[in-house]
């Protein structure tokens, strides 16, 4: 694994303390609710109100910890502490908590959770399948320089504490953070250049994936023009001088190596990606072929920006104006805010802003059915490796849009894929189809909205 071999290393960045607890305990307020138990948060204030580490895998295993904790009490509820044990200069060492009143773990059987192929006993009362989570969650906390251990009391419940070391980038006290949120400040987001002199072209035959396009690129001035065919993509290039042509994977109907042949007859330095949805073609396969790349959709609206910044010449590029775009939702989207299973301020940061935000929720709803038509088509076939590669990208489309337990659960069989795992593949691929295919409902109100303006 990437772990074992020394690849996966910790990604560190500052981070609000306030914002990433909250976001772990949204999501998993909801299923204490749903099973009536109770929840019961207790936080340091004076935890810092910054710090420096790699809060992606931190979020991860809290989530892991919780998740299960809830998954496996019937009765009862969880108690999810985090408190600062030391303070030396600029470093803080936290010990965080998830206590459960579940059936427990026998004696015996504790040394086994922290296995990735070891599973309890497989008794009702048994914690069955979580070998794989709790595994990488140890290993997360490991790499980051922590522990994390168990505790548990047979027929009473168990407990499970990381512990791990922090720098401090701010040391105001976080305080209550169970306190009612302020309302969102309205900052703005601000893109990576503006450019109205900037034409790209979008070979899509749907209408909608080029207005998806459109408005992920809005605050760049960028001119997007679109054509429907090849043929007329083909045809438009000969009369304009584009700056990057994107085409739909889907329209490549005919022998790849002779439509890039005839673009580069017209435009022999066009920077050409393909976007694209199965996953199964690295870019290096395309650039093979005579094609600049490939961006998968969902289109992740910062790395097209990215892609496009790259291919401009700096005279075309302008700095952004400080005020952009607002950071809050419109009052007809504020529904986002409560729907189960996203984080609309998670997503909105992850995507830059609201406009990207929205069109990154339209273009994920719309690519659902075709996704996970591929994801059962990979899985039937036992083609384990392109499925792998297939959870990757919906790992970081839902991660973008927020929907960090549906990312999670991606991200756990991406793991089990590289490791070969076809047993936890098999009893845990129909709840990803599930709740990633329940997604279609919760944003359904996007696009009725939108049929109605």
């Amino acid at each position: 694994s990437d772990i074992e071999s020394g690849r996966l290393r910790a990604e560190e960045q500052e981070y609000d303390t306030r914002e990433m607890l909250r976001s772990v305990i949204k999501k998993i307020k909801s299923r204490c609710d749903d099973k009536g138990l109770t929840f019961e948060i207790k936080t340091d204030e004076t935890l810092p109100a910054k710090m420096y580490g790699d809060t992606g895998k931190l979020a991860q295993i809290l989530i892991n910890l919780l998740t299960n904790a809830v998954k496996y009490t019937e009765v009862g509820g969880i108690v999810f502490s985090v408190s600062v044990l030391e303070r030396e200069n600029l470093l803080c060492k936290l010990r965080v908590s998830v206590a459960d009143t579940g059936n427990g773990i026998k004696s015996d059987e504790i040394g086994k959770i922290f296995k990735a192929y070891e599973s309890l006993d497989e008794k009702k009362d048994a914690r069955r399948g979580i070998g794989l989570g709790l595994d990488i969650s140890r290993r997360f906390a490991e790499l980051m320089g922590g522990t994390l251990t168990c505790e548990s009391e047979y027929g009473k419940g168990s407990e499970f504490v990381l512990t791990i070391t922090q720098k401090v980038t701010d040391r105001t006290p976080v305080g209550d953070i169970s306190a009612e949120e302020k309302p969102a400040e309205r900052v703005r987001y601000v893109p990576q250049f503006i450019a109205p002199d900037v034409d790209v072209l979008v070979v899509d035959s749907s209408a909608r994936s080029v207005e998806i396009i459109r408005k992920l690129l809005r605050e760049t001035n960028v001119f997007v023009s679109s054509a429907p065919r090849i043929a007329d993509g083909l045809e438009k290039i000969k009369d304009t001088r584009f700056n990057v042509m994107l085409i739909d994977r889907m329209l490549l109907d005919t022998d790849e190596d002779e439509i890039i042949g005839k673009i580069r007859e017209t435009d022999p330095l066009l920077p050409v990606y393909i976007m694209t949805s199965s996953g199964d073609s690295g870019e290096t396969d395309y650039a093979s072929k005579g094609y600049t790349g490939y961006i998968t959709k969902p289109v992740d609206g910062v790395l097209l920006e990215t892609i496009i910044f790259k291919h401009i010449p700096e005279q075309m590029r302008q700095v952004p104006d400080i005020a952009g775009e607002t950071n809050v939702l419109p009052s007809e989207l504020e529904w986002l805010y409560e729907t189960e299973g996203i984080s609309a301020a998670d997503g909105i940061r992850n995507s830059g802003g609201v406009t990207v935000f929205i069109a990154a929720l339209e273009m994920f709803r719309e690519t659902i059915d075709a996704n996970i038509n591929i994801l059962r088509e990979l899985y039937g076939k036992g083609s384990i490796k392109r499925l792998t590669v297939r959870l990757h990208l919906l790992k970081s489309s839902s991660g973008m849009i927020g929907a960090g337990e549906l990312s999670a659960l991606a991200g756990e069989l991406e793991n089990a894929g590289k490791k070969s795992d076809r047993k936890f593949i098999d009893n845990n691929i129909g709840r990803l189809f599930g709740e990633y295919g329940s997604f279609k409902d919760k944003l359904a109100p996007i696009q009725s909205q939108k049929s109605s303006q």
